[in-house]
């Protein structure tokens, strides 16, 4: 039977949306402070809480939001990988982001996650382009970017941070 909860699968992960049967996992994921040296804090039960109320809300509206990452070969939980709708200097865009656990970190799985919604959104969003939203000091999600094609676009402040707008063309 086909698992309902499921979006695409690449060579070695499986995306499936979120449900609240994996939010233990997924509080530990954000609760993490090495996966959030670059974040602004760690969140705690609650804020964990709000973002996963976000990410379902946004499914819902928007028919995508970030979604759970597994490996093929064990099932195993290793992060969050997705489109966003943001609005970007009063643009609105469609974000690749990803969080891995830092266990998974090395392998490729972040860019391989990440390709796999450059395609869902070449293919079935069919928007022009995608971004990614990186600090500018955080070098990991740069070469995940990079990797991916991304290029650097322009400088800006994105929930009171400065980061940098990296583009895809798909179109």
């Amino acid at each position: 039977m086909d698992n309902p909860y499921h979006v695409l699968e690449t060579n070695r992960l499986i995306l499936q949306t979120f449900q609240w049967d994996l939010f233990p996992e997924l509080s530990r994921l954000l609760a993490n402070p090495v996966v959030h040296r670059y974040f602004p804090h760690p969140l705690n039960e609650l804020e964990a809480k709000e973002f996963m109320s976000r990410v379902l809300d946004q499914q819902t509206l928007n028919g995508y939001s970030l979604w759970a990452v597994f490996k093929k070969d064990n099932s195993d939980f290793i992060g969050l990988c997705g489109l966003l709708k943001q609005l970007v200097d009063a643009i609105e865009e469609v974000e690749v982001g990803y969080r891995l656990d830092n266990a998974f970190w090395g392998h490729g799985f972040g860019a391989e996650a990440a390709a796999g919604c450059v395609e869902y959104a070449r293919n079935v969003l069919r928007v022009p382009s995608v971004i990614s939203l990186i600090r500018p000091i955080n070098t990991p999600s740069i070469r995940v970017a990079e990797k991916n094609g991304f290029v650097p676009e322009k400088e800006t402040l994105f929930c009171g941070l400065p980061h940098w707008v990296y583009r895809k063309q798909l179109i």
